[in-house]
């Protein structure tokens, strides 16, 4: 499978910093893929997805976008490749109406009325948000208002869509439907999904988690590979997901369970059966 990104032994320090908010960062993402970039703030999360989108000028390591390496010259090539959906979406609202939002980007590439109008149903379609066309952005909630800044980055067909914390300011409801939609909308397209997080419940149904830490990769694989080692991510200041917080306390309870990964059924399924035998 092709990969989509490719980054080289990125290295960046802001001006007025000493310290490398990156240093020497690879990583590679497969197209149509899920991966999630975890880590406590200021390890250099969001560094990564500025740079990945061009708005950093780094000096050092080279990042390859669908075939096309990032460089001052074709940096607007790179972002029409790329989706970026942000922590506060009232950031990103720039229309006086989600019609008028969904569009405006489509505007400015001077896209055909016709296929705008197309392109604009059939993203709104997409995140269940076709009856609130005519709403004024500050008339919805959270997570409608995400979902409408995710249908503007639909809108623009991108290969790539990153999360930039994108459900930090959503409550748990709302932050599992704009992971759900997410999910259908990457299942669909085909879209590759890069999410940005500390939320490790967030990163379950990924494809590969990379952990960074004071802007260094400290650990990358499988969910199930990165969740077994808790102590580490503990150490790092992030959580692990439910299922093996879970295991962890039985453990102190003197209870076996298993080493393997268990997403939330798989370890239903498991207590069922434990259960069944005793």
């Amino acid at each position: 499978m092709n990969e989509v990104i490719k980054v080289s032994h990125l290295t960046y320090t802001y001006p007025q910093n000493k310290q490398n908010a990156l240093s020497d960062v690879s990583f590679s993402i497969t197209n149509g893929s899920w991966v999630a970039i975890v880590g406590h703030n200021g390890s250099g999360k969001s560094t990564l997805a500025r740079a990945l989108d061009g708005l950093i000028d780094f000096k050092e390591g080279t990042i390859w976008v669908d075939g096309i390496q990032l460089t001052p010259e074709n940096v607007w090539q790179v972002r029409s490749r790329i989706g970026m959906i942000f922590q506060n979406p009232d950031n990103q609202f720039v229309g006086a109406t989600v019609e008028d939002d969904v569009a405006f980007g489509l505007e400015n590439l001077a896209v055909p009325h016709q296929e705008m109008k197309e392109r604009v149903n059939h993203a709104l379609a997409q995140v269940q948000m076709t009856e609130f066309r005519h709403k004024q952005p500050d008339q919805l909630s959270g997570g409608q208002k995400q979902r409408v800044a995710l249908a503007g980055v639909i809108a623009m067909q991108p290969k790539v869509i990153i999360l930039d914390e994108a459900t930090s300011m959503l409550d748990p409801i709302g932050r599992r439907e704009i992971l759900g939609v997410i999910k259908r909308l990457k299942q669909r397209l085909g879209i590759t999904v890069l999410s940005i997080t500390h939320e490790m419940d967030e990163t379950i149904g990924a494809d590969k988690v990379i952990v960074l830490n004071d802007g260094h990769i400290v650990e990358t694989g499988a969910p199930e590979t990165v969740y077994t080692n808790s102590e580490l991510l503990l150490k790092l200041g992030l959580d692990v997901p439910y299922p093996e917080r879970l295991k962890k306390a039985l453990q102190q309870r003197g209870i076996q369970v298993p080493s393997t990964y268990f997403d939330e059924k798989g370890l239903v399924a498991w207590l069922c059966q434990s259960l069944l035998k005793a």
